[in-house]
């Protein structure tokens, strides 16, 4: 009889693996704004929704005014008043103000001291907690294009906060008082331009700050001039 033939083995069958899905994060088109246009983008990541405000172009005309502003002179003693200034701009200088004019100036005293320091109050929590999140605009030295004095802020960049504040508080000081409107302003556009100066602030963060500023401070003085 003929010997038995061996079963042969078969080797098993490789399947490929399935291939992973590929990752969100690595997908370029994940990252791209929805919307683009000019200066301004719309970012959805997450389920947020983010403004993005571009730095100014090279040759526009806010980036030579940041350089103008920036550029002017640095001394140890002009610093040092500059930045007093922009500090107190950022709230600080107004309510003491307020609270001093609310002490001393009998009943429309109080009216306008509290309307300012409000005003100032509401222009920086709004700027800072509100509109900022949203317009993600990198400040001037993140580029290493300014002279920084001071602090460099962690935060974004436009619109300005210590502006805001300057700009509700004298509006709603020269509601009460029209006389002291020109002093009131001189020292808001101070404060605006002593935040470029500073490094910290492109000339349209200031006033795009200053234009918020006005709004609040109106409706501070409105409200509290009603209830008076």
């Amino acid at each position: 009889m003929p010997p038995a033939k061996k079963p042969t083995r078969r080797s098993p069958v490789k399947r490929a693996a399935p291939k992973a899905a590929p990752s969100k994060a690595a997908d370029p088109k994940a990252t791209q704004p929805v919307v683009e246009a000019g200066p301004v983008a719309v970012h959805v990541a997450a389920g947020e929704v983010a403004v993005v405000v571009a730095p100014p172009a090279p040759g526009g005309i806010d980036r030579r005014l940041f350089t103008f502003i920036n550029g002017l002179p640095h001394t140890t003693t002009s610093d040092r008043y500059v930045s007093v200034l922009s500090d107190l701009g950022e709230g600080l200088g107004w309510v003491a103000g307020g609270a001093a004019l609310a002490i001393l100036g009998g009943p429309k005293g109080r009216r306008a001291g509290v309307a300012t320091a409000v005003a100032s109050l509401a222009a920086t929590y709004v700027v800072q907690q509100r509109v900022k999140p949203l317009f993600r605009r990198v400040r001037p030295f993140v580029n290493r294009e300014a002279r920084v004095v001071g602090i460099r802020p962690a935060d974004h960049s436009f619109p300005s906060g210590h502006t805001a504040s300057s700009f509700a508080a004298a509006t709603a000081l020269a509601f009460f008082y029209p006389r002291a409107a020109p002093l009131a302003y001189t020292v808001a556009v101070g404060v605006g331009a002593s935040r470029v100066h500073l490094g910290v602030h492109f000339p349209s963060d200031a006033a795009v700050g200053g234009v918020i500023g006005i709004g609040i401070g109106t409706f501070s003085a409105w409200l509290f001039k009603k209830r008076g």
